[in-house]
């Protein structure tokens, strides 16, 4: 009877049940991230998080591999930006990609900055812009499988808020419980590992594909593997590198798929001349 029920429905009441229950899926993943974190309470930064496994000089340059492993993120972020400028001009999603990209970079400045001189303070750097990236990746996603609306200036400035004021609670809770929160950072940069597992498969899009997003959420999840690993990794080479050096190198990976595969749709006849090169304020609000 179940299966004649099935048969009985039609393809477009199936796909909507189907999407409405994805996107069922992609909330309560989402609000279990924000449960588990605040059922675990603070997120503090420890004294030993500053201490990575390969802190070796090169050149009078402190932690230099941990530094220097940062560099192939420079060239990934510039050549997304050049990919996204390619996309035709009516694309609506180009200003969000855009975004992503600047934050990538600004990330990377800034881990280079707290890898030169790791503390509390320059750790930040490196955070909240690595965090905005995140939350704009998961609004990108959001934009291109649920709402196009997750991709106009207004969703964006929310993302960049979002960021920014997780680094002011940060602040706030160090200087009133002398331990910062790093919980709501946290969750930004998770949300788009748990929105691309639970909705990936089903919801279409039309700029990547499925496989697009799962790869580029598999580096990620390698590049936080390989960080959980990083005195294991460095004794294992023999000293060669750490897994802390080779997450920065996991990450590049990520960024670079997302941008080799952005640029990718754009058949030639569809390049925007260099006018149009980049999203105008309508654009981006529209």
């Amino acid at each position: 009877m179940n299966q004649d029920f099935v048969r009985s429905v039609p393809s477009g009441m199936s796909s909507q049940l189907t999407r409405q229950a994805t996107l069922i899926l992609m909330v309560a993943m989402a609000l279990a991230g924000v449960v588990g974190l605040l059922a675990w309470g603070p997120v503090v930064l420890a004294s030993h998080m500053h201490q990575f496994a390969d802190q070796r000089s090169w050149r009078g340059l402190p932690n230099a591999l941990n530094v220097l492993s940062h560099l192939p993120l420079i060239p990934v972020g510039i050549w997304g930006l050049w990919r996204v400028s390619r996309l035709p001009a009516g694309e609506r999603l180009r200003w969000i990609w855009f975004w992503f990209f600047v934050c990538q970079l600004l990330a990377t400045v800034g881990g280079m900055a707290y890898h030169y001189a790791p503390d509390d303070a320059s750790f930040m750097w490196d955070q909240v812009p690595k965090s905005a990236a995140s939350t704009l990746f998961a609004l990108a996603f959001l934009a291109e499988r649920v709402d196009r609306r997750m991709g106009h200036s207004g969703a964006v400035a929310v993302g960049l808020l979002a960021a920014l004021l997780g680094g002011v609670w940060w602040i706030f809770t160090a200087e009133q419980d002398q331990v910062g929160d790093l919980r709501p950072l946290m969750w930004l940069e998770m949300l788009p590992v748990l929105l691309v597992a639970a909705g990936a498969w089903t919801l279409n899009g039309h700029l990547l594909s499925r496989q697009d997003w799962l790869r580029s959420q598999l580096s990620f999840v390698v590049a936080q593997a390989v960080d959980w690993g990083d005195g294991w990794i460095f004794d294992a080479t023999h000293q060669a590198i750490s897994g802390h050096a080779i997450r920065h190198l996991a990450l590049a990976a990520c960024c670079g798929w997302v941008a080799y595969r952005l640029g990718a749709v754009v058949r030639p006849a569809e390049r925007p001349s260099l006018s149009a090169a980049w999203p105008t304020a309508s654009q981006a609000g529209s």
